[in-house]
Protein backbone atom coordinates (compact mmCIF):
# COMPACT_ATOMS: atom_id res chain seq x y z
CA UNK A 1 0.00 0.00 0.00
CA UNK A 2 1.34 3.47 -1.46
CA UNK A 3 1.72 5.70 2.30
CA UNK A 4 2.68 8.75 0.56
CA UNK A 5 1.52 10.34 -3.01
CA UNK A 6 1.40 13.18 -4.87
CA UNK A 7 -1.74 15.20 -4.58
CA UNK A 8 -1.37 17.54 -7.33
CA UNK A 9 0.76 20.44 -9.43
CA UNK A 10 1.24 22.77 -6.45
CA UNK A 11 3.04 25.49 -8.14
CA UNK A 12 5.34 26.31 -11.40
CA UNK A 13 7.43 28.92 -11.23
CA UNK A 14 8.91 31.33 -13.56
CA UNK A 15 11.76 34.37 -12.95
CA UNK A 16 10.73 37.54 -14.52
CA UNK A 17 12.52 40.46 -14.73
CA UNK A 18 10.06 43.38 -13.70
CA UNK A 19 7.57 41.72 -11.07
CA UNK A 20 4.60 45.01 -11.72
CA UNK A 21 5.03 44.37 -15.18
CA UNK A 22 4.85 40.64 -15.63
CA UNK A 23 1.79 40.95 -12.52
CA UNK A 24 -0.59 43.01 -15.47
CA UNK A 25 0.44 40.38 -18.17
CA UNK A 26 -0.88 37.09 -16.02
CA UNK A 27 -3.64 38.81 -14.89
CA UNK A 28 -5.36 40.90 -17.79
CA UNK A 29 -3.68 38.78 -20.42
CA UNK A 30 -3.51 35.05 -19.10
CA UNK A 31 -6.58 35.61 -16.82
CA UNK A 32 -5.37 34.37 -13.54
CA UNK A 33 -6.13 35.98 -10.34
CA UNK A 34 -3.37 37.28 -7.85
CA UNK A 35 -3.61 34.89 -4.85
CA UNK A 36 -0.68 36.37 -2.31
CA UNK A 37 2.43 38.45 -2.39
CA UNK A 38 5.28 38.06 -0.69
CA UNK A 39 7.41 41.62 -1.24
CA UNK A 40 10.24 40.72 0.56
CA UNK A 41 10.65 37.77 -1.26
CA UNK A 42 10.16 39.17 -4.68
CA UNK A 43 7.09 36.94 -5.38
CA UNK A 44 3.60 36.87 -6.71
CA UNK A 45 1.23 33.52 -6.75
CA UNK A 46 -1.47 33.33 -9.21
CA UNK A 47 -4.72 30.68 -9.41
CA UNK A 48 -6.66 29.53 -12.14
CA UNK A 49 -9.91 29.91 -12.87
CA UNK A 50 -10.64 26.40 -12.16
CA UNK A 51 -7.99 25.26 -9.96
CA UNK A 52 -5.84 26.14 -7.22
CA UNK A 53 -2.83 25.39 -8.75
CA UNK A 54 -0.43 28.48 -8.61
CA UNK A 55 2.04 30.10 -11.06
CA UNK A 56 4.43 31.71 -8.94
CA UNK A 57 6.59 34.57 -10.81
CA UNK A 58 9.77 35.85 -8.57
CA UNK A 59 12.58 38.09 -9.86
CA UNK A 60 15.51 35.95 -7.42
CA UNK A 61 18.01 34.71 -9.71
CA UNK A 62 18.48 31.96 -7.43
CA UNK A 63 15.66 29.61 -8.15
CA UNK A 64 15.85 28.06 -11.42
CA UNK A 65 13.76 28.94 -14.87
CA UNK A 66 10.54 26.88 -14.74
CA UNK A 67 10.59 25.48 -11.80
CA UNK A 68 7.61 23.19 -10.54
CA UNK A 69 6.37 21.11 -7.21
CA UNK A 70 4.34 18.70 -6.58
CA UNK A 71 2.32 18.91 -3.84
CA UNK A 72 2.36 15.51 -1.21
CA UNK A 73 0.77 15.93 2.74
CA UNK A 74 4.21 16.04 4.64
CA UNK A 75 7.79 16.22 2.79
CA UNK A 76 10.06 15.12 5.60
CA UNK A 77 7.45 11.59 5.87
CA UNK A 78 7.37 10.99 2.64
CA UNK A 79 11.73 11.53 2.24
CA UNK A 80 11.87 8.85 4.89
CA UNK A 81 9.67 6.35 2.89
CA UNK A 82 12.05 6.83 -0.31
CA UNK A 83 14.84 6.28 1.74
CA UNK A 84 13.55 3.50 3.01
CA UNK A 85 12.34 1.64 -0.36
CA UNK A 86 15.91 1.97 -1.50
CA UNK A 87 15.52 5.54 -3.35
CA UNK A 88 17.58 8.74 -3.44
CA UNK A 89 16.95 12.04 -1.77
CA UNK A 90 18.44 14.14 -3.91
CA UNK A 91 17.87 17.62 -1.52
CA UNK A 92 17.17 17.13 1.91
CA UNK A 93 13.87 18.64 3.47
CA UNK A 94 14.31 22.26 4.07
CA UNK A 95 11.89 25.65 4.59
CA UNK A 96 10.21 27.26 2.62
CA UNK A 97 7.10 30.00 2.43
CA UNK A 98 4.43 27.18 3.02
CA UNK A 99 5.98 24.16 5.01
CA UNK A 100 8.91 21.88 3.62
CA UNK A 101 10.77 21.25 -0.42
CA UNK A 102 12.78 18.45 -1.21
CA UNK A 103 13.86 17.20 -4.10
CA UNK A 104 13.85 13.54 -4.78
CA UNK A 105 15.33 11.24 -7.78
CA UNK A 106 13.18 8.57 -9.96
CA UNK A 107 15.31 5.39 -10.61
CA UNK A 108 16.22 7.01 -14.14
CA UNK A 109 18.12 9.98 -12.51
CA UNK A 110 14.85 12.24 -13.14
CA UNK A 111 14.30 15.47 -10.02
CA UNK A 112 11.49 14.99 -8.14
CA UNK A 113 10.08 18.03 -6.72
CA UNK A 114 7.96 18.47 -3.73
CA UNK A 115 6.12 20.62 -1.31
CA UNK A 116 3.94 20.44 1.84
CA UNK A 117 1.99 23.25 3.15
CA UNK A 118 2.85 22.41 6.81
CA UNK A 119 3.01 26.23 8.07
CA UNK A 120 -0.42 26.72 6.07
CA UNK A 121 -2.13 24.12 7.78
CA UNK A 122 -2.29 21.82 5.09
CA UNK A 123 -4.11 24.37 3.36
CA UNK A 124 -3.69 27.18 0.16
CA UNK A 125 -3.23 30.38 2.01
CA UNK A 126 -3.86 33.86 -0.06
CA UNK A 127 -3.63 37.62 1.08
Amino acid sequence: MIMNKLLKIDNIMYRVSDLKKAERFYINILGLKKAWEDENAGMIGFIFEQSDSEIVIHTDPNIPKGEYSYLVEDVVEFCEEVKKQGYKVLSEPFEVRPGKYALLSDPDGNEIPIIDLSKFGGKPRYD
